[in-house]
């Protein structure tokens, strides 16, 4: 059997879950990332609504992959954020209330049983207003409480945060790593800032735990993007893929296809694409 896996997000198809799991399995698919879940960010959910995904995706022999938690993709209230994409978690967050939400994924990853949380690095918003990840003092107590948790901690490269780019990855990584924290490599948000290269893939792939696959073509306009199924776009995952996959040979590759008319059949296409783009393939 490969060592790689792929991993389904249920609420790209539906803010019902039943409907992305029952796709995860129909696709020969055993693993999920919860992200939200009911129309609400699954850090909010309380307990039981938690332990009800967990049973829902037991009842049919899935596994939770992944947290993808929105921890860090905030800023202070006073502070004017982009419109971003939390899935139902605010990006205003007081200092004072961090720790609390730091806690909470924590708490609602061992609930679920998914041994990584994703967290970001800070939006990007007036300079004299944007906070900095290297040295965030609640950084250090979240590794602390994920790693008593039996939990790791993985950085998303994210382009509407602070840290996007190789080198300050690179500098975080390096700071962070030997105390829990990895990379959550969104291969196109890597290619959204210019650097999904082969030399910039090669020095990241050591630090990578977890692998978000979505792809993406040019608008007819020449504005903004068009999101489609893995390996019909842009994204350079023929050149990235090989490369994570010698580096690292027993990942997980999560869809995260984001495309809104047709989910299923994006989903079904992209896992499709990885299962003979991936070296060995991907269970």
């Amino acid at each position: 059997m490969p060592a790689s896996r792929l991993v389904l997000n249920p609420d790209e198809l539906n803010s019902d879950p039943v409907p992305g799991m029952d796709l995860a399995v129909k696709l020969g698919i055993g693993q999920l990332e919860i992200r939200s879940a009911e129309g609400a960010n699954a850090v909010t959910l309380p307990d039981d609504r938690v332990r009800y995904l967990r049973t829902l995706a037991e009842e049919r022999g899935l596994k939770v992959a992944a947290l993808a938690s929105p921890l860090w993709k905030w800023c202070r209230p006073e502070a004017t954020p982009e419109r971003v994409d939390t899935f139902g978690f605010p990006t205003q967050v007081p200092p004072e209330e961090r720790l609390g939400w730091i806690e909470r994924a924590v708490e609602a990853a061992v609930i679920l049983g998914a041994p990584v949380v994703r967290v970001f690095s800070h939006l990007r918003v007036e300079p004299e207003l944007t906070e900095q990840l290297l040295g965030d003092l609640l950084l250090a107590k979240a590794l602390d409480l994920a790693n008593s948790a039996g939990v790791r901690l993985l950085l998303e490269n994210e382009p509407v945060c602070t840290v996007a780019h190789a080198e300050s990855l690179l500098e975080v990584l390096d700071r962070y790593y030997g105390q829990g924290l990895g990379l959550w490599l969104d291969v196109a948000n890597l290619h959204e800032v210019g650097q999904a290269t082969g030399e910039v893939v090669s020095s990241l792939a050591p630090y990578v735990g977890y692998v978000h696959v979505k792809d993406y073509r040019p608008a007819a306009d020449g504005g903004g993007r068009v999101f489609c199924p893995a390996g019909e776009g842009v994204v350079p995952y023929g050149q990235v893929l090989p490369l994570l996959h010698a580096a690292q040979p027993g990942l997980p590759y999560a869809l995260e296809t984001h495309v809104r008319d047709t989910p299923a059949e994006a989903l079904t296409s992209g896992a499709a694409f990885l299962r003979s783009a991936v070296p060995g393939g991907v269970a």
